[in-house]
């Protein structure tokens, strides 16, 4: 149950229930038997009237910059605060699936979110998660090319990733996204991100993508964009022979 002292931020989109309410909901419906819970807690998810709040000691941001929908963080949220957990082996691999519809039909996934809040589960999708597989193709790019070329590995892999994406260095659009978002500066000693929240590395990152589409001609966009989406089924795939491998090593243990 939400403690009516937090401070919370309103979706915009929200239905009639309560959070409290919502939770109470969800809770009664998880225990029923034979219920599929995926369905039911994304159910919760395009009910959840809240863009954000503060949750024990974090602060959530379900709405990226006011556009982007993290629902995998909601739904996280949700089953916590229900106290029902999901089965472990199913509920890990629903939630590292990188697909865009986690698993269902593209309709029924917009069905269960509504219109508003699937709109902007696409732009986290494409504005965050295909943006940091994104950089790390374009990573991954400079070190097999600086292989190829007989030069050792270099740790600034990322930073030439970031000058070609970006056309600046991670540090200095750190700095320009805080002035942009009133984002308070890091502690004396620390470096951006390793000072802020995941909240902030995912507003950072789709900031990072709104800039460069808006510096990039289209043919660029798209392309790059492509890049972004094959480096995440690579990713998809690699996940996915190691969960083979492992369930393979619990048979035989």
């Amino acid at each position: 149950m939400i403690d009516s002292s937090v401070r919370t931020t309103s979706a915009g989109d929200s239905g009639s229930k309560s959070p409290g309410e919502l939770i109470g909901q969800l809770r009664r419906r998880l225990r029923k038997p034979g219920v599929d819970w995926r369905m039911v807690l994304l159910e919760a998810v395009g009910e959840w009237p809240l863009a954000s709040e503060e949750f024990g000691d974090d602060t959530l941001v379900y709405l990226v910059g006011g556009e982007a929908f993290n629902w995998q963080l909601l739904a996280h949220r949700l089953m916590v605060g229900a106290g029902v957990p999901a089965p472990s082996d199913e509920w890990n691999a629903w939630m590292d699936n990188p697909e865009p519809f986690a698993g269902l039909e593209e309709q029924q996934f917009m069905r269960l979110l509504g219109v508003d809040k699937f709109r902007a589960h696409l732009s986290y999708f494409y504005g965050v998660t295909v943006e940091q597989a994104l950089i790390v193709a374009v990573e991954e790019e400079i070190t097999k090319g600086r292989v190829a070329n007989g030069r050792e590995p270099t740790d600034r892999a990322r930073e030439e990733a970031y000058r070609r994406l970006y056309s600046d260095e991670q540090d200095a659009l750190w700095d320009a996204f805080r002035e942009d978002n009133d984002v308070p500066p890091a502690r004396p000693g620390y470096r951006h991100r390793d000072e802020h929240t995941l909240s902030d590395s995912d507003a950072f990152t789709y900031w990072l993508f709104k800039r460069r589409l808006k510096n990039s001609v289209p043919a660029r966009v798209a392309s790059d964009t492509r890049k972004g989406l094959a480096q995440l089924e690579r990713m998809r795939q690699a996940h996915e022979r190691r969960r083979r491998m492992m369930r393979g090593l619990e048979d035989v243990l």
